[in-house]
């Protein structure tokens, strides 16, 4: 049985009690709360680096967070200013994408890169679904696939639609996994980075 010194969460009143009788408790930020002008993983380490009076090292991780997104903006050069990226979750008989550009870590580690990101849904929802008949309005120049299904990138191609666009005719499409790019901390941003760089200078 764990035997934590202290817990960290966002939930709700009931489960706050519960888990408060297992260790001192601490309520977070929930994301869906956080201001919009807030880049959610940044502050959330931040406050939490606070809770734990960890604040320098919390900025000395930022810092080296930084440090790796200017490397990036380094390799890539004058590309970076046209460079346009679209993000599509496959789950099982569905596809989303992501709105949120404070809340949801990849557009706000796109943000920090200064990438375009092509999101065409703006009906307020932060993650609206996509028929397959508009995946065209998604052709961008990069296309991360983010595989809940864990299907192979073949399985993808085996719909015309998908196989039309140009993103996946040039070979910029590529199959990323969900653990990595739903996650909301700062190693999520650092392993999307890693992502980022492995994929966004190839082509050039």
């Amino acid at each position: 049985m764990l035997k934590p010194d202290l817990i960290l969460s966002y939930s709700k009143p009931p489960e706050y009690r519960l888990l408060s009788t297992i260790a001192p408790t601490v309520p977070i930020p929930d994301p869906r709360d956080a201001p919009t002008n807030q880049v959610y993983f940044k502050e959330m380490l931040r406050y939490t680096a606070k809770t734990l009076d960890r604040e320098e090292k919390a900025e000395k991780v930022l810092s080296q967070y930084q440090q790796r997104v200017d490397r990036l903006k380094e390799r890539l050069g004058d590309r970076l200013q046209h460079l346009e990226v679209a993000v599509i979750f496959y789950g099982e008989d569905i596809i989303y994408t992501i709105n949120d550009r404070a809340k949801a870590l990849p557009p706000a580690v796109f943000d920090d890169v200064g990438l375009r990101y092509k999101s065409p849904s703006l009906d307020g929802n932060s993650e609206p679904p996509i028929s397959i008949e508009t995946i065209d309005e998604y052709d961008a120049d990069v296309l991360f696939i983010v595989d809940n299904a864990e299907k192979p990138f073949s399985f993808y191609l085996q719909h015309p639609l998908v196989g039309s666009l140009n993103v996946v005719k040039n070979h910029r499409a590529y199959v990323v996994d969900p653990e990595t790019w739903s996650a909301q901390g700062i190693t999520g941003a650092n392993k999307i980075l890693d992502d980022l760089f492995k994929y966004l200078p190839q082509g050039g």
